[in-house]
């Protein structure tokens, strides 16, 4: 149980000591500033700490229970519209609630946010930034009233994040995927410091200094989205009321920048030029000014800056530093592009077509779009008229999307002499890929070329034999036919393209191209037809990434990249590791 003021010296100790203080922190900043600060980023796994901490959540707001808003949940559910029963038993248009409005001035969560569809995540956000909603969907018209308070739940893999528009209005993130259950330490607030803290919170101001010091530290963090830093003008006042201060402290700037600026930084402050800065050269006559004695303090900001950053938790700096890689990496095996499916994938909503012509019927929106007219159709058709009539113009079907496979397509230079080293490399990547396609069910192809032509080894496939047999017998030595190979290269992928994969490739080479399309050796006609086909290849919607292999890299190979409109890394001395990894992180 607190004390009705906490001791601010125990504060200070308290967020510097523990994770799981800044994760209580939370929970009662969440609770006293509710629908104004949108909510919180929640990234933790399924388990008893998660629980532990919603628990928290709940017993501080005195809700009964918090709900729930499931991924998947339809969007007649989530905005409402036609209540199909009241409907069909008086014959006219009857409204029903929607989830978002019955959870006006609520806390929700919403259960694995990282897969929410765009759709959904466009709703909440609209609540979130205007506190209600627009409904007029199935023949019913108004305004819902939507203040909540989300809790995204987010328990994604590295591959799966939260979307940026949700994360961005939601102004706190708490990171429990490092705590144990024996690390929840003792409950620091109760229900009756959040109602002292309301009272008081109105009249809190925030210090000059520590309005620009937040700044001045979201700009070194490279924040450009001034919602974090609102975000964390609301949390000083908060933390200073939940204290029993009517002004902002040090410990309510550190609490603001690790809750709401740290986990959406871009980048990390560097004092190094500051501190070892040579001052101006003096002008003739320029009285000399006396040098800085060393105990003198920084500049305010910087000093503020300083202490928020040494506050921090063991590792925080580490993730922040990863955090934009982790964002674009993705798994070798990652998913295709979405596209609709008339009968499988993931259900995205509901349109009117015929079914005569193939899908599946929606049996709820056909009803529910049928259901005004029966008074009508009643009169229409007079003693023969039947309990319920559907007609052709009523029948929806169920809009699906599923994601294309994925397909990687290795072209491996395996001319000249090292190309033994290069193809070791190579076969090396291509296994580490094939065991992530085994999980992700994609696939993996390999094109090599050497002397006059360019072969597809490896067709695509998910067999990890078929590819070592592949790979096994895969020669080196020889001229480099170019052309020849991004012409084999653009006629698989687009083979592929047809059959509904994504394709990438990935080119392995050093970009010395010395054979012509007519299979004459000379190395200028030879550059030419591999630029002309390196063109024809970027004119198909087609990512790839072009790896130079050279020794010393080359400015052919990156002339090529620019020509490929792809991305260009030069890994002389790679190994199939240092090969798999970047192809994930640049390249799919």
């Amino acid at each position: 149980m607190s004390a009705p003021f906490l001791n601010y010296s125990d504060m200070t100790k308290t967020t510097d000591a523990s994770p799981w203080a800044d994760a209580e922190w939370a929970a009662a900043l969440l609770v006293l500033l509710g629908h104004t600060l949108g909510g919180v980023h929640l990234r933790a796994p399924p388990g008893p700490v998660r629980d532990y901490w919603l628990e928290r959540v709940r017993n501080l707001s005195q809700q009964t229970r918090l709900r729930k808003i499931p991924a998947g949940v339809p969007e007649a559910r989530l905005l409402g519209g036609t209540d199909l029963s009241a409907t069909l038993q008086q014959g006219k248009p009857i409204a029903e609630m929607g989830m978002l409005a019955e959870c006006d001035e609520r806390i929700v969560i919403a259960a694995m946010a990282e897969r929410m569809s765009r759709n959904t995540v466009h709703h909440v956000c609209t609540a979130l930034d205007e506190g209600q909603l627009r409904i007029a969907r199935d023949g019913i018209t108004g305004n819902a009233t939507t203040r909540i308070t989300v809790i995204a739940s987010d328990e994604g893999t590295e591959e799966e994040t939260l979307h940026p528009a949700l994360a961005d209005r939601l102004g706190l993130t708490v990171n429990l995927e490092n705590i144990g259950i024996h690390d929840a330490e003792d409950e620091m607030f109760d229900s009756a410091d959040i109602a002292r803290a309301k009272t008081r919170l109105q009249r809190v101001s925030i210090t000059d200094e520590h309005y620009h010091a937040l700044s001045a530290i979201g700009v070194s963090l490279g924040i450009e989205s001034p919602r974090a830093l609102i975000a964390g003008l609301k949390v000083m006042r908060a933390c200073a009321a939940i204290c029993g201060r009517l002004s902002t402290d040090e410990a309510d700037l550190s609490l603001a920048v690790r809750l709401c600026l740290l986990p959406k930084a871009q980048q990390l402050p560097d004092f190094s030029d500051a501190e070892h800065e040579e001052p101006p050269p003096q002008e003739d006559g320029e009285e000399e000014q006396a040098p800085p004695r060393p105990d003198q303090p920084p500049p305010e900001e910087d000093r503020l800056l300083q202490a928020a950053m040494a506050a921090l938790p063991p590792g925080l700096l580490e993730q922040i530093q990863t955090r934009a890689a982790r964002l674009r990496q993705s798994s070798a095996g990652a998913s295709g592009a979405q596209h609709r499916h008339l009968n499988r994938g993931r259900p995205t909503g509901v349109f009117r077509g015929d079914h005569r012509k193939g899908g599946r019927v929606n049996i709820l929106a056909t009803l529910r779009t049928a259901a005004p007219w029966q008074p009508l159709r009643k009169r229409e058709r007079g003693p023969r008229a039947r309990n319920l009539e559907i007609r052709r113009d009523d029948i929806h079907l169920t809009r699906f999307q599923q994601r294309r496979e994925t397909l990687t397509l290795f072209v491996v230079d395996a001319s000249g002499s090292a190309a033994m080293q290069r193809l070791a490399e190579a076969k090396g990547a291509v296994e580490l890929l094939l065991a992530d396609c085994y999980v992700r069910r994609d696939q993996v192809a390999l094109i090599a070329f050497r002397d006059e032509n360019a072969e597809l080894l490896l067709p695509p496939t998910r067999s990890l034999v078929r590819a070592k047999k592949a790979l096994a017998a895969l020669p080196g030595g020889g001229a480099t036919p170019m052309a020849a190979a991004l012409d084999l290269a653009r006629e698989t992928a687009q083979r592929s393209t047809k059959q509904g994969l994504t394709t990438h490739y990935v080119l392995l080479t050093d970009g010395a191209a010395n054979v012509a399309r007519d299979g004459a050796k000379n190395r200028e006609a030879g550059t030419r037809d591999a630029l002309a086909a390196a063109r024809a290849l970027a004119q198909n919607a087609i990512t790839g990434l072009v790896i130079d292999t050279a020794q010393r890299p080359q400015p052919r190979a990156r002339e090529l990249a620019d020509t490929l409109k792809s991305a260009y890394i030069a890994l002389p001395r790679a190994d199939a590791q240092t090969l798999n990894r970047t192809i994930r992180a640049a390249t799919l």
